[in-house]
């Protein structure tokens, strides 16, 4: 979650506004993440494409409502496929199985995600011009 961030849904007018104003997640900075995978937790390194889309990430889950749990995670790496996907082939290594992930557990859910994706637009594609 971001800084003074609320955990009401935003629209995509106050998320990009967010992102102007700079507003940063803590993770963004962070040399490391941990990922909860059921019992297991991995500490992953916080790679330079991660620690560039994890602003705009967080702010799409305020957009979409999805929580930030595995299922969450899985229908979110299907709406910002549909939405408009980071642009960089390690996102997409990472994601794509996420996406696999949930089509196995969940499978209406996550397509359905990857359809309301397609009607909306990620905050991805304006993340070089506000060189955040």
């Amino acid at each position: 979650m971001l800084a003074g961030g609320s955990p009401a849904r935003l629209n995509r007018d106050e998320a990009l506004a967010r992102l102007r104003r700079g507003e940063r997640s803590p993770a963004a900075d962070a040399p490391s993440w941990t990922c909860p995978l059921g019992p297991l937790t991995l500490r992953l390194p916080n790679f330079a494409w991660r620690r560039r889309s994890i602003d705009a990430h967080d702010l799409h889950h305020l957009m979409t409502g999805y929580p930030m749990t595995m299922r969450g995670e899985f229908q979110l790496a299907a709406w910002e496929f549909g939405a408009g996907r980071f642009p960089d082939w390690r996102a997409t290594f990472f994601c794509a199985p996420l996406i696999l992930m949930g089509l196995l557990w969940s499978p209406s859910r996550t397509f359905a995600a990857y359809k309301a994706g397609q009607r909306s637009e990620s905050l991805y594609c304006v993340l070089d011009e506000l060189e955040v």
